[in-house]
């Protein structure tokens, strides 16, 4: 099946080149440091690139075959790369918090002029509402703003922000399978694909980072994909832990109390600064449970896939 192909021929393009960057970006410098491990090795940044590449192999394989649904395809694609950008540009010029933020609406304008999705959405206790020509003009790049920021804020863990891709993306990949909606199945197990292949590289200790240009895309596509799909509601509970961490972020920054960023490793168990206020999803966990580096991320993909199992519970039965 075509879905399941583009998996494989993302994974195996990431596969293939991830070494070739590793050995690339270390050669030219661009590393950053494992804050988490004793010795603080420089390991080579910016390896999101990777996945870039092998999720458009996977993406570029499926037009061979595609013949309708192709507009949106390229509008998310095209909203990835620029996402990939600016994500590249934060990894090599450092961008203000606040400017990240904001930068994300740009990338969202390819889906804005196509007028990607339905422009109505079912709310619990409310209903369906309609909202016109506000859902390209403030609902797509909210979206987008927010989704990618939010898998960009939920890392700094070796495999956590790509393993949480991986289940994320594959969950909705499966729904859209189920669905019959080609399009977001053929962009979802891209990226999910090309994420398992990197996680490889990235899982602890890790060799390679994806850095900012990895989770933006991560974000991007994930955002991109539940949006030509009028998946919006389910997108929002898969990833449910990546919205909490970035409103407890988003919420420190408006109350401009800048903390020490990174906990510190004490034999071998993550000890969070000493603040009177949450600021982040994994300050929260590693204040209540004695955690390694391992068992915060083990945890973030639990509770990403305990809610992307949830959802896919309800669509299992429907499509048997």
């Amino acid at each position: 099946m075509l879905e399941f192909s583009v998996f494989a021929v993302s994974l195996i393009v990431t596969f293939i080149i991830t070494p070739i960057f590793i050995r690339k970006l270390k050669k030219a410098g661009i590393v950053g440091t494992d804050i988490h491990k004793k010795d603080k090795p420089k390991i080579p940044e910016m390896g999101g690139l990777a996945i870039l590449f092998g999720f458009s192999a996977g993406v570029l394989f499926s037009i061979l075959f595609v013949a309708t649904d192709l507009v949106q395809i390229f509008a998310v694609l095209i909203s990835i790369l620029l996402l990939g950008i600016i994500g590249v540009c934060d990894d090599i010029f450092g961008i203000r918090q606040r400017t990240k933020i904001i930068l994300p609406v740009f990338a969202a304008i390819p889906l804005m002029v196509i007028q990607a999705g339905v422009h109505s959405m079912s709310l619990p206790f409310i209903g369906r509402i309609e909202f016109g020509i506000l859902y390209p003009l403030l609902l797509i790049p909210l979206g987008i703003t927010v989704v990618s920021n939010s898998f960009n804020m939920l890392a700094g863990y070796n495999g956590m922000e790509v393993g949480s891709g991986v289940i994320a993306c594959g969950a909705i990949g499966l729904i859209a399978f189920m669905l019959g909606n080609s399009a977001v199945a053929i962009l979802m197990f891209s990226m999910s694909g090309a994420c398992l292949a990197f996680l490889y590289f990235n899982r602890y200790p890790a060799r390679i980072f994806p850095g900012d240009v990895g989770t933006f895309s991560i974000g991007a596509a994930f955002a991109g994909a539940v949006i030509i799909g009028n998946m919006e509601g389910i997108g929002a509970i898969i990833i449910l832990p990546h919205i909490i961490n970035g409103l407890m972020t988003i919420i420190d920054i408006i109350r401009g109390k800048p903390i020490k960023k990174f906990s510190e490793v004490k034999d071998g168990v993550l000890v969070p600064p000493k603040t009177q206020h949450v600021n982040t999803l994994y300050f929260f966990l590693e204040r209540r449970f004695k955690l390694t580096e391992k068992g915060i991320v083990h945890l973030v993909w639990l509770l990403t896939l305990i809610f992307a199992l949830a959802v896919l519970s309800i669509y299992f039965p429907l499509n048997i």
